[in-house]
Order: C-alpha cells, then sequence, then structure tokens
C-alpha cells in the first residue's frame, strides 16, 4: 500500500532533526544580520546598534524556546505528525527571523538618514 507525501507520518527522529535544522539556520541568519548591523551602523558602542540588542535576544529566545517545547514534546510524549504538519514547525523559526530582520532594517535605515 503506498502512502502519499502528505500523510507519510514523521516521527519524533524525524522532527528533531528538521527542528534543529531550522534552530541552526536561524541562529546563523540572526548572526549574519547582527553583523551586518554593526557593520553599517558602523560601532557595537554605539546607541542606535545597543537598542538592537533587546530586539535580537526576543529573537533568539524565541528560537530556544520553541526549539526546547519541541524537544521535550519529542523526548517525553513520542510525537508523530504528518508530513505536511511537519512543515508548519518551521513557521515560528521564519518569524523570530523576519521579526529581526525588519528591526536591523529599520535602525540601519534611520541610523543612515540621520547622519546625512
Amino acid at each position: 500500500m503506498q502512502q502519499s507525501i502528505i500523510t507519510d507520518i514523521a516521527n519524533s527522529d524525524v522532527i528533531m532533526m528538521e527542528t534543529l535544522i531550522y534552530a541552526i539556520a536561524s541562529f546563523f541568519i540572526l548572526l549574519l544580520l547582527d553583523f551586518y548591523a554593526a557593520k553599517k551602523i558602523g560601532d557595537r558602542r554605539r546607541p542606535a546598534y545597543k537598542a538592537l540588542r533587546i530586539h535580537k535576544s526576543i529573537a533568539f529566545f524565541i528560537v530556544a524556546v520553541v526549539t526546547a517545547v519541541i524537544a521535550i514534546l519529542c523526548l517525553f510524549m513520542d510525537l508523530s505528525v504528518s508530513r505536511g504538519t511537519l512543515t508548519y514547525f518551521g513557521l515560528p523559526y521564519f518569524m523570530a527571523v523576519v521579526y529581526y530582520m525588519v528591526k536591523v532594517f529599520r535602525r540601519v535605515r534611520s541610523e543612515i538618514r540621520r547622519r546625512r
């Protein structure tokens, strides 16, 4: 009996691996955005860059908490979902990256305008 890809079941090992890939990619992208902000603003000691610290902390916190919650569910409850549902597990990571990206680009734009 052949199952379609959408109805195939992902067990906790697959869920954890995909979650770890999302978390590592999110951390890497957030660090790249942080490096970009420091480079464009000019110095990590400037108030414009320091204002981004709370937003960076929020983004890292979202990524860490979502990863921890999914890991706890996988370890203790042996979580299994369909592959179609598994794609939605990446949504919080995407939201954290987009949140920090918007904050960085807005801060850099305002800092560049302020210098003119």
